[in-house]
């Protein structure tokens, strides 16, 4: 039996100022709450939402998994303020994982990792020995790198989000390394 939903905490503020969020967020507490604020744009309310149960797991029984941010509802149409999320390659470094565009930057960040305006990704090969590979399992063999993503739409174009999201992309992929058990990791 498969449970889907959502889970969500709410921060609030006066409109005028960034919501304050809870003290952590996201995968049982990867995040500081005040560690992701800055990239917040100012409302009366904040949202985070996960899958409900939400695990740290791109091997075992999921692809891909994400946490979002949204300010108010989500300013246009829905969109997240803050998006972090993994998924599952069959590529990594060197391979044009990359597809954010050609205004990246390189930052020395898990494997390979780039950094732009509003967001910043790594890619970390993640052995996995212990887990069951080849066409009759759900994992196939080359299936052994994971795309980390920090998507901050609405926080503005400056150095600080830069050094924010940079720090925060380092935090992350140490926390992966840590609970996807990469047997070549921290």
């Amino acid at each position: 039996m498969v449970l889907t939903g959502t889970l969500v905490l709410v921060g609030c503020a006066d409109g005028d100022s960034v919501p304050n969020l809870p003290k952590s967020i996201c995968w049982n507490g990867e995040f500081a709450g005040r560690s992701v604020e800055p990239l917040l744009p100012k409302g009366d309310k904040a949202q985070v939402k996960m899958p409900e149960a939400a695990t740290f797991d791109v091997f075992e029984h999921q692809s891909s998994t994400y946490c979002s941010v949204f300010v108010d509802g989500g300013r246009a149409h829905g969109r997240e303020s803050f998006r972090a999320w993994a998924q599952r390659r069959s590529s990594g470094k060197g391979t044009g994982w990359n597809h954010w565009g050609p205004s990246t930057n390189p930052v020395p960040v898990g494997d390979e990792g780039f950094l732009w305006a509003k967001g910043a990704s790594s890619v970390i090969l993640c052995e996995r020995p212990d887990l069951p590979r080849g066409n009759r399992f759900r994992l196939l063999k080359e299936q052994k790198y994971v795309e980390l993503a920090l998507v901050a739409e609405d926080a503005p174009d400056t150095r600080q989000t830069r050094e924010t999201l940079t720090a925060l992309l380092k935090q992350y992929v140490q926390f992966a390394k840590r609970e996807l058990k990469c047997a070549n990791g921290v």
